[in-house]
């Protein structure tokens, strides 16, 4: 009798384990972006003041927290969202240095748009499922 349970149950049990692991990678992205996007938005106001010396030492803030999180990221995710936000900071810390405004605050903003985007591609809904 218990043999007719064994599959049902294994595969209930897999089916809860899948979504917790889904659950704990979306809270990891969800919490890791969030540490990312809170210094980014200082460096804008930052920016909107041409505060260049405070702007370069928060973005080295978040330089450190990104080399932190590309550690295990690119398990959870694409390793193409890896790249922009690379590039995309890689562009930004010339900007910074060079002090081109406008340059600095369009990609700024491509960052966070990029930073956002990780949790909500990964979020379980049924956009992220077809």
């Amino acid at each position: 009798m218990l043999k007719k349970y064994l599959v049902p149950l294994s595969l209930l049990l897999l089916f809860f384990a899948l979504l917790l692991f889904g659950w704990g990678t979306f809270q990891l992205l969800s919490s890791g972006a969030q540490s990312l996007l809170t210094p980014a938005g200082r460096i804008q106001g930052f920016l909107e003041k041409e505060d260049w010396n405070q702007a370069n030492l928060i973005y080295r803030e978040i330089e450190n927290k990104w080399h932190k999180f590309r550690v295990y990221w690119p398990m959870l995710i694409h390793h193409q969202e890896i790249d922009r936000i690379e590039e995309s900071m890689s562009k930004l810390k010339s900007y910074l240095r060079n002090e081109k405004l406008s340059d600095a605050e369009a990609e700024l903003n491509n960052l966070i748009h990029y930073i956002k985007h990780i949790p909500e591609k990964e979020r379980f809904n049924l956009q992220n499922i077809l």
